[in-house]
């Protein structure tokens, strides 16, 4: 319908780390390491003690031939070997074996798994930072329309979400807009939701896990591998954290053109379906579009919710006042949803479950 290819990984990959330069493989040999400041990029699991004790393995060189006139069994056992009459080595019987004998490890446990939306869990550890990279994105809807908004290179022939690297003295916010402008071309508002989070209330404000806000619904990882320029490699890999938020823009927004860096001008924004979007973005970012989607339509679910409330609320005030009855305890009716009269006249729902 647009004309658009289903992304490969490679394209994909290519864009989130970063442009310019090739990669290489960053865990050949004993380059698991970005740095000596940063743990390993891959789990390593430590040796059991009873794989180190001379008692646990029994090993014969291969590469030495053993003296037949000696060599009368390949352990302490008492099981003979036969020896040979000449010790000539061109007369030599004896074929260079090898064994080793260990105790088998445990199995590893299973990978933690905290929801459908995410990845298994990783193994703790530590970047310095000439290692990482801070980045955002943005899931960009059109409520008026319930569709979204996604970038195609029109080079390259791949799309992808609107997301960038922080610049110094950002803020995740400030950054996460100014990718949105740069690379959609809309100039998009973050999209406050009621949603779920572990994040904690400040003192000052008890009610605002009561209200919709607009911190990131998303984190992802991604790793790049060392850069290769002219020969000479310029980066050793490390990586990239990524805070996706939720934006809105108006059912007719103004779009603007050329506000890309300059080699994102192949850049050109579409409004689709959220159906449409996982067709057309890679695998990373499909997953980012699956949670966005899940956590709006369960804010439009609250958001309902809480309409009809406010109805039911007006109408039995209606009725107390028709019949002459003054304000007081509503009779008959459970109420759901708590509500709490702050100052101001600000109406704050805490959802409980």
């Amino acid at each position: 319908m647009y004309g658009f290819q289903t992304p490969s990984s490679t394209s994909s990959s290519a864009h989130e780390g970063g442009r310019g330069g090739t990669s290489e493989n960053p865990n050949n040999g004993n380059q698991n390491r970005f740095s000596m400041w940063s743990t390993s990029d891959l789990p390593t699991i430590p040796r059991s003690s009873a794989s180190r004790g001379s008692n646990n393995r029994v090993e014969f060189n291969s590469n030495t031939t053993p003296n037949p006139a000696t060599a009368t069994s390949f352990s302490s056992s008492s099981s003979p070997v036969p020896a040979t009459a000449s010790s000539s080595p061109s007369s030599n019987p004896w074929t260079p074996l090898s064994f080793h004998w260990r105790r088998q490890r445990p199995a590893p446990p299973p990978p933690l798994i905290f929801s459908q939306w995410s990845s298994p869990a990783v193994p703790s550890g530590g970047w310095a930072c000439e290692d990482f990279m801070v980045g955002v994105g943005m899931v960009i809807i059109q409520p008026s329309s319930g569709k979204m908004v996604i970038v195609r290179e029109t080079k390259k022939q791949y799309c992808f979400l609107p997301r960038g690297r922080k610049d110094l003295g950002e803020t995740l916010q400030e950054a996460a807009l100014r990718e949105a402008y740069e690379e959609s071309g809309y100039k998009a508002e973050f999209l406050p939701l009621y949603k779920f989070t572990h994040q904690p209330a400040p003192p000052s404000d008890k009610g605002a896990l009561a209200r919709p806000d607009t911190e990131p619904v998303y984190m992802s990882l991604n790793m790049w591998g060392p850069k290769i320029r002219r020969g000479k490699r310029v980066d050793r890999g490390g990586e990239y954290f990524i805070s996706w938020f939720v934006g809105q823009i108006p059912e007719n927004p103004v779009h603007y053109e050329g506000t890309g860096m300059p080699d994102e001008q192949n850049y050109k924004s579409v409004i689709v379906t959220f159906d449409e979007a996982l067709r057309y973005l890679g695998e990373g970012e499909r997953a980012v579009v699956r949670y966005a989607r899940y956590a709006y339509e369960c804010h439009l679910q609250v958001v309902q919710q809480l309409e009809r409330e406010r109805s039911e609320r007006e109408r039995e005030a209606e009725m107390r006042q028709g019949t002459g009855i003054e304000s007081g305890t509503v009779t008959g009716m459970e109420m759901e949803v708590e509500t709490e009269v702050k100052e101001g006249d600000t109406e704050l729902v805490s959802i409980t479950g």
